[in-house]
């Protein structure tokens, strides 16, 4: 206690060059801080609008079906008791909402351009809490019962020059690979977020995308949850449903980590971004303070000496001044913590900040900073961390003066 004590006065004893230094600390440490938030709110909104959009929070398909890779649909993964499997979803705890998805590709029309796309047979009914970050652009959405609409991606509708009343023509290829096609009426324009699909997106009624491919099945379902941090507590349930199925149509679950490619590769870029400015912003303090402890060090050769005559031991001249390291590390990140969430409610109350729309995506949003635990407890890690890293240099040579070249010393 008596050196932390001493090292409290010592620190204190130079005001302005340790302001200087604590600067440097509380910027670093607010930098962190406000990056870190940011992450996690673009990590939140990426995460519900790929779950509430595109893939649930959870997927139950035949076994296979989510690793078969490229190519049209296939027989083998049509589910053959959906609407059953649906029904023990939708009576598990935490399930808000479970719906049947039949996905294929095919070509679309207006008499005078043609364009592949992507169909997928939804039921408008059970569709509401999956179209989540669907924007309308023109149009409304499929309703339940009207039968021969269909919904378009704002860049396929573009292509095709198509507007909402028009009537188009779709051919696909049957699960027995004969040719079908079908008329629709375009209800609606929508703009999902994502480029690629808003350039192949066409979304039909079930009914109407199973007589296309002559299948009375769908390839899987989708289920939703009331939050996404029950997930683990639904799971196992799923789990169970999935190895207690029938081994002539074995099913296999699938969480929407799994599935959410594109949501993985975004984390793990903004992560090692994360990581990477982390260790510049702490090779700045650990430079800073090394400045400054080195500078004391000078500063006090006969100060040293003094104490080493009066039989202080080396361990305790580098234990003073490793303690000077840990005061200003301490002092530093606390600061820094409380000048992060001040600058994050800041950049909230200002309305965020203007992120252009990401590489293939076709909206840009305002970001907001959400500070978050983890990160305070990062910031003030670095902080300590390199505070002290950067004082065990100047404290070994501190306390390896000679006693009477420091006392001689002017």
């Amino acid at each position: 206690m008596k050196t932390l004590k001493l090292a409290i006065y010592n620190v204190f004893r130079n005001k302005r060059r340790t302001l200087i230094t604590l600067l440097s600390i509380i910027i670093a440490s607010c930098a962190i801080i406000v990056f870190g938030g940011f992450m996690t709110f673009t990590f939140n909104g990426l995460r519900e609008s790929t779950i509430k959009t595109q893939l649930g929070h959870f997927q139950i398909g035949r076994v296979g079906y989510f690793g078969r890779g490229a190519g049209g649909l296939r027989p083998e993964f049509l589910l053959s008791n959906p609407n059953e499997i649906e029904e023990k979803i939708r009576a598990l705890p935490h399930v808000v909402g479970a719906t049947q998805r039949l996905v294929g590709s095919g070509l679309i029309s207006t008499g005078n351009v043609t364009l592949s796309g992507v169909l997928t047979g939804v039921s408008p009914e059970k569709e509401e809490k999956f179209s989540f970050a669907e924007t309308m652009v023109d149009g409304s959405q499929l309703e339940s019962g009207l039968l021969g609409e269909c919904v378009l991606g704002e860049g396929l509708a573009k292509g095709l020059d198509a507007k909402v009343g028009d009537t188009l023509t779709i051919l696909a290829s049957t699960v027995d690979g004969v040719f079908n096609g079908m008329d629709c009426t375009l209800g609606g324009v929508v703009r999902t977020g994502a480029r690629a699909l808003d350039n192949v997106y066409i979304k039909l009624h079930l009914p109407d995308l199973q007589r296309l491919l002559d299948t009375t099945g769908t390839e899987r379902v989708m289920v939703l949850l009331d939050e996404t941090r029950n997930l683990p507590k639904v799971e196992p349930y799923l789990q169970k449903l999935a190895e207690d199925s029938p081994a002539e149509s074995k099913l296999e679950m699938r969480t929407w980590q799994q599935l959410a490619e594109f949501y993985n590769r975004v984390v793990n870029l903004y992560t090692s971004i994360f990581h990477v400015a982390s260790i510049i912003l702490a090779v700045v303090v650990l430079l800073s303070i090394a400045n400054t402890m080195s500078m004391c060090v000078f500063e006090r050769f006969r100060e040293i000496g003094t104490l080493r005559a009066i039989g202080e031991t080396r361990l305790g001249i580098m234990r003073l001044f490793l303690s000077e390291g840990l005061v200003i590390g301490v002092l530093g990140g606390l600061v820094g913590i409380v000048a992060g969430v001040i600058a994050a409610k800041i950049i909230n109350l200002s309305g965020g900040i203007y992120i252009s729309p990401p590489p293939g995506m076709s909206n840009g949003y305002m970001a907001m900073i959400t500070p978050s635990p983890i990160y305070f407890v990062w910031a003030f890690t670095v902080s300590v961390v390199a505070s002290v890293s950067a004082s065990i240099y100047p404290a070994y040579k501190a306390s390896r003066l000679d006693i009477v070249k420091a006392l001689q010393h002017v």
